[in-house]
């Protein structure tokens, strides 16, 4: 049994981050200059951080779900017979083709580590901003809330900072340093590195083939799908050039 001291304690900080007062919009119906985006992301990196460093003193905790990729359960070949549409077959294909892809998901699975409270879903629905009287950052969609990996919630923002970055017309590489800037200046205790970004990017990838759009193989999502593969392969590129230098 939980302590119900910890659980009075988990449930006060869940709800400091939670909590959301009247005029608060998702990120994805922000918009901004440059310098206001830059704020709003550095917020954002400070709230993750007050996520990931809530106390988790006890082992009878829930656990965050893994990525998809990371279940041995569901192999590659298997899950064939199981998905069907051409946005499914367009990123097993990439990742069965490509051994840089498969050497990330290797390096991510022995890295994964169930030590931190984590969102396990950053996407721009997930995330609530309110600016009046102060910038304050919280979140939607805790349910898949748990122990995992934090640097799987750092390239989930990563990831959501590039789709939106077209919307608010800047490029998402600022964006990202400072979300991360914030993040790291709250004490966050994760690290970002590429092997997670390309899981995270191939993640991405199959849940838009699993899409209406998706199913359907559309010209705009195939060219959507081929945007987040070569995304995840970019990645997963540096951890090929990684592994053989070391």
């Amino acid at each position: 049994m939980y302590p119900l001291t910890e659980l009075a304690a988990l449930a006060s900080h869940f709800d400091q981050l939670t909590l959301r007062r009247v005029g608060g919009l998702t990120l994805a119906r922000q918009r901004g200059g440059v310098a206001e985006l830059a704020a709003l992301c550095q917020g954002w990196g400070s709230a993750v951080a007050a996520l990931h460093t809530i106390p988790a003193r006890s082992s009878a905790l829930p656990l965050a779900p893994r990525p998809w990729v990371l279940n041995r359960r569901n192999l590659m070949h298997s899950m064939r017979v199981a998905v069907k549409g051409p946005g499914f077959t367009t990123v097993l294909d990439a990742y069965e083709s490509s051994r840089d892809l498969r050497a990330a998901v290797r390096e991510v699975d022995e890295r994964w580590i169930e030590q931190h409270w984590i969102h396990g879903d950053l996407s721009a629905t997930n995330v609530v901003v309110e600016k009046r009287p102060a910038l304050r950052v919280s979140f939607l969609g805790l349910d898949g809330a748990g122990l995992g990996d934090a640097a799987w919630d750092l390239a989930s923002a990563s990831d959501t900072i590039a789709w939106l970055s077209p919307r608010w017309h800047v490029k998402p590489e600022p964006l990202v340093d400072y979300f991360l800037l914030g993040y790291r200046r709250a004490g966050g205790p994760g690290r970002l590195y590429p092997a997670m970004q390309a899981v995270r990017a191939l993640t991405t990838a199959f849940r838009l083939a699993g899409s209406p759009s998706g199913s359907t193989g559309t010209e705009q999502t195939q060219a959507e799908l081929a945007v987040w593969l070569e995304r995840a392969q970019t990645y997963a590129e540096r951890v090929g050039r990684l592994m053989a230098v070391a």
